[in-house]
């Protein structure tokens, strides 16, 4: 990621937004790519380069709470309304009436508010990993949920929640970073639903510094450019992405959003990946699918983070795409 093409936007909240912006060619779209956690726009490094090459337009901001972005100690600023709002004033300021945006994992979550809120800003949607996130207009409780996911897939999906959602996460993780690291980018995905989905585990395996090795695709030179972000500018903000909606934050402006502004009437292309353990095909992909009128569904050979394993796959699959669309 060129650092001549970051730049320092103030949202209309009065929030600074750390943003890299590569302009478009003539008669090119722009691609907005949303990262997820725990990562920063740093996780788009195999994807805005490719797109910017052949011409396309990328718009990558380090999401609130991560890298160079401002990282409020209220979980009240990660409400997704407010951050769907943030995205679109980035937009405007940098003249851009219509784009493509491209989520992964929270950034898929962010990409959902803007199609319910924003949608004539987007000539279509990528989504990576994960799928729709239909707005919750019932109290989330965690514990119902895990007890749900168990009865459904056999385990306690959110169980990694209750970790990341407790007040001392951030100092946990700051002090344990290795751990933390080489779980979330683990050599092996098949680690996580005996560390992710049990309860107690992820602490445990965390604070007793279990050193898992890095995934393959992560050299040790990125491994320790994320490392040094993360220590640089800490944890504690960008967790509050999971405690904003343990803490139901958002249910109250939920309520508001209009049923008819549900169906994502742009087309959608979404990019699993096949070993991807937190991909629950029951809950992501068919609510993705119940609303998205034009979808085309793609699978790579990769865990989660696709984007960085099968770069190559999943640029080309973003380009191709990209390419139908009426922009």
């Amino acid at each position: 990621m060129d650092a001549s093409h970051y730049r320092t936007l103030t949202v209309s909240r009065g929030l600074a937004y750390n943003v890299f912006h590569a302009p478009a060619a003539a008669g090119k779209p722009t691609l907005l790519l949303l990262h997820g956690f725990p990562g920063s726009s740093y996780d788009w490094r195999r994807t805005a380069p490719y797109l910017a090459a052949r011409g396309l337009g990328v718009v990558a901001p380090d999401m609130l709470g991560a890298g160079g972005t401002a990282r409020p100690a209220d979980a009240q600023a990660f409400r997704l309304a407010a951050i769907a709002r943030d995205v679109v004033d980035i937009l405007d300021a940098l003249g851009l009436a219509k784009v493509v945006g491209v989520g992964h994992d929270w950034g898929c979550v962010a990409l959902s508010y803007l199609s319910l809120l924003h949608q004539a800003r987007f000539a279509g949607f990528v989504w990576l990993a994960v799928g729709f996130r239909e707005p919750a207009t019932e109290p989330f409780d965690i514990e119902q949920a895990m007890a749900q996911a168990k009865a459904l897939l056999g385990y306690e999906w959110y169980a990694y929640w209750l970790f990341l959602s407790r007040r001392d996460a951030g100092d946990v993780i700051q002090e344990h970073i290795d751990s933390f690291l080489q779980l979330t980018y683990a050599k092996d995905p098949a680690t996580w639903p005996e560390v992710l989905f049990r309860r107690g585990k992820a602490a445990e395996h965390i604070e007793g510094d279990v050193l898992l090795g890095r995934a393959d695709w992560l050299p040790q030179e990125e491994y320790d450019k994320v490392k040094q972000e993360i220590i640089t500018h800490g944890m504690h903000s960008r967790l509050l992405w999971y405690t904003n909606a343990v803490d139901n934050n958002d249910l109250e402006e939920n309520k508001k959003i209009q049923k008819e502004a549900y169906p994502i009437k742009v087309p959608s292309l979404f990019v699993g990946g096949s070993k991807d353990p937190l991909f629950v095909e029951a809950v992501s992909l068919e609510t993705l699918k119940k609303y998205a009128t034009d979808l085309k569904i793609e699978s790579v050979d990769a865990g989660h983070y696709i984007h960085l394993e099968r770069a190559e796959e999943v640029n080309k699959a973003i380009e191709e795409w990209v390419a139908t669309l009426s922009v």
